[in-house]
């Protein structure tokens, strides 16, 4: 069983929060899953978003969505029907395009078939079949699915390329961590109200400051608190 984080290191992590609060403002364009779920409230819709946004930027991801929804609709019944180049025609964007069309057009035809196309039913249930569930979806990974859920305020933390790298270079997970250890450590670390902003925060620190070949060390909040070997010492 893993040990929980001592009070020191509880300590640190809520100092660490609480200085990107002060110093990183969050926009919602730069989050695509956060910025649907505030507008429509639907699971599904950010759903689809999340995968759009998926080896792309969260603007494209939004642009793409608002192109497929003028287009087709992103509705679970509009996408079942659609053709998979209609599709592709209305997300391209957002790069990769034929495989995440066909992925849409899949889980679309499965939502249908297993759930009677309400989306809504196959959230039901506990976290971790949900998270389960969610996963034999197409292009539905463990990021994507804790994308979702933490979302709708379940206790879990998605964590992409940006996470992995703060949480490591900042001593939150072990270094050489694969996802779910990453995952697990996070949420030792902070409290379970703070999951749905660690990864809004971990990955605005990682794009502006926290970079992966030249991190901006000296303009960073959390320098001090950082025990990163690599530090830069000029910007």
């Amino acid at each position: 069983m893993e040990q929980s984080p001592s009070l020191s290191e509880r300590d640190r992590a809520q100092e660490i929060l609480k200085r990107l609060r002060e110093n990183l403002p969050i926009r919602d364009e730069d989050f695509a899953a956060s910025k649907v779920a505030k507008e429509t409230g639907d699971p599904f819709r950010v759903l689809v978003v999340t995968i759009l946004s998926q080896n792309c930027t969260d603007i494209a991801a939004l642009r793409a969505y608002d192109r497929l929804d003028k287009k087709i609709g992103v509705r679970v019944p509009k996408l079942q029907k659609a053709r998979v180049r209609t599709i592709e025609g209305s997300i391209q964007v957002a790069g990769l395009h034929k495989q995440k069309a066909k992925a849409l057009k899949q889980l679309s035809k499965i939502i249908v078939e297993r759930y009677s196309g309400n989306f809504d039913s196959m959230l039901r249930g506990s976290l971790y079949d949900v998270r389960d569930r969610l996963q034999e979806l197409p292009n539905v990974g463990p990021k994507t699915a804790d994308v979702l859920l933490s979302i709708w305020d379940e206790p879990t933390i998605s964590v992409d390329t940006h996470v992995d790298r703060v949480s490591k270079r900042l001593g939150l997970a072990p270094r050489k961590g694969k996802y779910e250890q990453v995952r697990s450590a996070l949420m030792e670390a902070f409290r379970d109200l703070d999951y749905g902003v660690i990864p809004m925060y971990f990955m605005a620190l990682g794009r502006q400051v926290c970079k992966a070949r030249r991190p901006l060390c000296p303009k960073c909040p959390l320098n001090s608190l950082c025990p990163y070997e690599g530090k830069t010492k000029q910007i």
